[in-house]
């Protein structure tokens, strides 16, 4: 008797975990698209950046930013590469996981009316295809932005407006034609130049974790 009812209280709680798993898995199933930016963090616990906080943010980001010199362009007499920061560039996997990439080769442009702008140049990969269409969104994180004498970190939240992509062949590659840090040469593989509208400029504090700065 005492095994019967174990069993049956058994089976009751793996029905019960049945049950909940399944609504779990529905509920999921009918979220929309989730990125950085609509993530399940309420989003009055964001600290989005408004009015002269974003404008300083957004002239200390553009002030740090690359200025997408292509190979002949950083290979011509006189050239000096600005001192530009290391971003991670954050997108969505097809798989729900986020895809994250180390750049240089990244530009913000500040807007005097509208709205600012993102420019990213990416090699083929996960993250390229992840963005490579008007619409997808993903975000640039920054680990180390000064601004006013202070250190922030940011993350900028994008929607892609713009793809160009500059497929490979020997002649574009050996005219420079391609990126400083271009390196997919041997796979032959394209560069994306991907313009986004900034969505937002959050700053993360310590609560993003991963570590590169400018040298």
């Amino acid at each position: 008797m005492k095994s019967q009812g174990k069993n049956a209280g058994i089976a009751r709680k793996l029905g019960f975990l049945i049950v909940f798993v399944s609504l779990c898995v529905a509920m999921l199933s009918a979220q929309p698209y989730v990125d950085a930016y609509s993530s399940a963090t309420e989003q009055s616990m964001k600290s989005m950046l408004t009015g002269e906080a974003f404008k300083a943010a957004a002239r200390a980001i553009e002030a740090g930013s690359s200025d997408l010199a292509n190979l002949a362009t950083s290979k011509a007499p006189g050239y000096k590469a600005p001192k530009s920061y290391l971003a991670h560039v954050m997108s969505t996997n097809p798989d729900g996981s986020v895809g994250i990439s180390t750049i240089s080769q990244w530009r913000y442009i500040v807007s005097d009316s509208g709205k600012d702008h993102v420019v990213l140049q990416l090699t083929w990969g996960q993250n390229a295809i992840n963005l490579a269409d008007v619409g997808k969104r993903g975000s640039l994180f920054i680990p180390g932005v000064s601004v006013e004498g202070k250190n922030y970190r940011f993350l900028i939240h994008l929607k892609t407006v713009k793809v160009e992509e500059l497929k490979y062949s020997d002649d574009a590659f050996n005219a420079g034609l391609f990126n400083a840090y271009y390196s997919g040469a041997p796979a032959k593989k394209s560069q994306y130049t991907i313009t986004c509208e900034v969505l937002a400029i959050e700053d993360v504090g310590n609560s993003v974790k991963l570590g590169l700065q400018m040298p």
